[in-house]
């Protein structure tokens, strides 16, 4: 996929890039890359991806941050969206022996840390540290096993309706994979780590992020469109999941000069 990479950071272990990945209406599986050295991606928009590595295809989401290690071949399938985002943390040193993706789940506190570093460094900042303590957590952090065919197709159905109004219920969801709502439940809490009520609000949060990132400032208006019955009750749940304000979220994430 073609892509702009700015440069955010540059330091002796590593460094920082906002990329912008484009796809121009092809929506097929890339030719294979080869990683160069061990990196990780952090997601900061909703746009999917599907990333192939041997006999395993995962759905990138916007939760989604990977760990790729050295030498990792894989090919990459975008999604429906014009553009995706992300931050990538690269080693300036090679390391030998672990070639693997790593696929870890971000919380909404984790994700508005990513967002807000990038922020940061944007703006001309040399302080790292945020992203390497972001780094040094995602090395311990859950990681994604392969999932089942349902559990998946429940996963990319949820990334998919995430910013409706309407949310697709748990009968729906069950119904779409065929399965029954409890086992579909029961599966999903067990491969992930979530229920899917959780995830779908993680997801929801992750929305309201980027919005705040793109400038809109109608707060109300992201409460109604990501299905919040008032902006009050997103205040609610953003402050307990992220652990600041909306207020305070919309000064931090504004867009940065230099990105």
């Amino acid at each position: 996929m073609p892509q702009e990479r700015t440069l955010i950071y540059a330091g002796r272990e590593f460094e920082v890039e906002h990329v912008r990945s484009h796809t121009h209406g092809h929506h097929e599986w890339s030719a294979p890359y080869v990683m160069a050295s061990q990196r990780i991606v952090f997601p900061i928009s909703r746009a999917m991806l599907d990333l192939r590595f041997g006999a395993n295809t995962w759905l990138v989401d916007g939760l989604t941050a990977i760990s790729f290690g050295d030498a990792a071949v894989y090919q990459l399938r975008p999604g429906a969206q014009a553009m995706r985002r992300s931050v990538v943390v690269s080693r300036h040193q090679r390391v030998l022996g672990h070639s693997e993706p790593a696929f870890c789940l971000l919380s909404p506190k984790s994700l508005y840390r990513v967002h807000a570093a990038q922020q940061q460094l944007g703006s001309g900042s040399d302080d790292a540290t945020s992203i390497a303590s972001l780094v040094s957590e995602l090395r311990s952090a859950r990681r994604l096993m392969p999932l089942t065919e349902p559990v998946a197709s429940a996963r990319r159905l949820l990334a998919e309706t995430a910013d409706r109004y309407a949310a697709p219920s748990l009968h729906e969801i069950a119904d779409a994979v065929s399965r029954s709502p409890f086992h579909m439940a029961r599966s999903f809490r067990k491969q992930t780590g979530l229920s899917l009520h959780q995830y779908r609000q993680h997801l929801r949060l992750a929305a309201a992020m980027e919005r705040l990132v793109d400038g809109d400032r109608d707060l109300a208006g992201i409460a109604h469109d990501l299905g919040y019955c008032s902006q009050s009750h997103l205040g609610t749940v953003f402050k307990q999941e992220v652990g600041v304000t909306l207020g305070e979220a919309r000064r931090m994430l504004r867009p940065g000069a230099r990105i």
